[in-house]
């Protein structure tokens, strides 16, 4: 149609309405295209529709159509007088954009939605609350596209959620671009910077009783809320007291009043960084969980491994980790040997802006660092040394006091002379091999409903060792698969056609 083909000729439109087609053309617009392009301008807002010959010239000479304003100025002056609004753009890549949306959804006139089950906001949230909400908790829908009037603090703010251009494709599909605009009194412009500067506050703010686990996108660069869970009790991780104990009050010592005056009259950066290492299902993550937990702070993750992942980026994940926050780099061991090569050859990281990024160049007020690894032989001393990764903590199989431990934990109404019972058991049916927290708790969780006399029988607790047989083997079959691979790869291609089945070249 006339339509499609203007829209085709413009270098971009703006789009307000939801994503479906109220109009129905008359006979009179069959008739005359030309006015059905007039009447679906009228939704379409943004650049002209190239009828014009000076805006065909301008395309044809630029090859784009200038623009100085992020909306259409017709449509906007239908809600709000413009002369006496300030605006402020949000794009999709920032961090504001997500929660603006879901605020308004929940606080505004709003009938437009979009389905987005992920973390959002919560209208029922805490009423003492600046925003009047929780930020952070789950909603099915969000903002959909439109032009919206929605109250803060005493102001009435407006928005105008619009997609603009024609669907692109995207690695995961094809999308939309879309932009939100927000509009509030010229008077006081400054209002619109500290609404979106108070929703992303509010759902960086740690909660007791609750964990926020942020995820360091890559691509946008911004932390973004990965989950919201309950905080775990530190007393439900086993671990040898004395090392427990040793390391909460380290973590008390350093986030004490007196300890960041003294980091500061010493001009020390103020940061603490901790190596987790041990043998994998020993209770690594356990433990962050739990002190993030004890200590109220946020969980923030960088995935090392990730392609796009540069210095630069890493630079800025450290500076703008949320504050209160616990800031952990999970399997170091993956990205560079103990040489310093990379073991992820297309990664752009490199090791002096790892080490940067630890030294905390550009921030460093309190904050924690926690490297894990199941293979500490493998780092490069550099990265471990004292102040990079200033205490160390080493993870081992249960011992036989773990062993107890997690037995009274999940039968609290059992005697220390079953839990004593039960080790015993479970050394018999190992027969001097090892076992980890996390294959005793699979073990508790499969006779969650059986008594704790019926949990310590030898012949149940021999499950824990086939268990472990089972996936011995499974891990010795992925070897042996992996080890026949690469000869397939490395023989010569005869040898190679044959492993293949294919009949050998004359």
């Amino acid at each position: 149609s006339s339509s499609s083909s203007s829209r085709r000729r413009s270098s971009h439109y703006f789009e307000t309405r939801p994503p479906f087609e109220p109009f129905k053309p008359t006979a009179q617009h069959r008739k005359t295209p030309s006015k059905m392009d007039e009447e679906y301008s009228t939704t379409i807002i943004g650049a002209p529709l190239a009828r014009s010959r000076t805006s065909n010239r301008v395309q044809k000479i630029s090859g784009h159509v200038t623009q100085t304003t992020p909306f259409c100025r017709e449509v906007v002056e239908e809600h709000i007088n413009l002369e006496e609004s300030a605006y402020l753009e949000l794009l999709p890549m920032s961090k504001a954009y997500g929660l603006v949306c879901a605020y308004i959804a929940a606080k505004g006139e709003v009938n437009s939605f979009r389905y987005a089950p992920e973390c959002m906001f919560d209208p029922e949230g805490d009423d003492d609350l600046p925003a009047g909400g929780n930020a952070r908790a789950c909603s099915l829908t969000t903002l959909g596209l439109g032009f919206f009037s929605f109250p803060w603090r005493h102001v009435t703010l407006h928005a105008l959620h619009q997609a603009v251009g024609q669907p692109v494709g995207m690695q995961c599909g094809v999308d939309i671009f879309r932009s939100l605009i927000l509009f509030g009194p010229k008077s006081n412009s400054e209002v619109l910077g500290e609404f979106c500067h108070e929703l992303v506050m509010e759902s960086e703010r740690s909660r007791p009783g609750q964990i926020t686990v942020f995820q360091w996108e890559t691509m946008s660069e911004f932390w973004g809320v990965s989950s919201v869970c309950p905080a775990r009790p530190i007393d439900s991780v086993v671990l040898e007291s004395s090392i427990k104990n040793e390391l909460i009050r380290d973590m008390e010592e350093f986030l004490s009043p007196e300890t960041r005056q003294w980091y500061r009259d010493h001009g020390i950066p103020h940061k603490r960084g901790f190596l987790f290492h041990g043998v994998p299902g020993t209770g690594k993550t356990s433990m962050i969980q739990a002190l993030a937990g004890r200590f109220e702070r946020n969980l923030c993750y960088v995935h090392l491994t990730h392609p796009r992942l540069t210095d630069e980026s890493l630079r800025m994940a450290v500076n703008q980790a949320p504050s209160k926050s616990i800031l952990v780099l999970e399997d170091v061991d993956a990205v560079f040997s103990k040489d310093r090569e990379k073991t992820i050859k297309d990664s752009p990281l490199t090791f002096s802006g790892l080490l940067n990024a630890l030294d905390g160049v550009g921030k460093a007020d309190g904050q924690i660092f926690i490297l894990t690894t199941n293979h500490r032989e493998r780092l490069n001393p550099a990265l471990i040394r004292n102040g990079r990764a200033d205490v160390h903590i080493e993870f081992t199989h249960a011992t036989d006091d773990q062993i107890a431990q997690m037995f009274g934990n999940f039968y609290p109404m059992s005697t220390v002379a079953m839990a004593q019972k039960f080790v015993e058991n479970v050394r018999e049916a190992l027969r001097g091999r090892l076992v980890t927290c996390a294959a005793l708790q699979h073990y508790f969780i499969l006779h969650r409903k059986s008594s704790a006399a019926t949990a310590l029988d030898l012949k149940h607790v021999k499950e824990i060792a086939r268990e472990i047989d089972l996936r011995a083997d499974e891990q010795h079959q992925r070897q042996q698969d992996e080890a026949d691979k690469k000869s397939r790869e490395n023989a010569p291609e005869g040898e190679r056609r044959q492993f293949e089945g294919l009949p050998s070249k004359l």
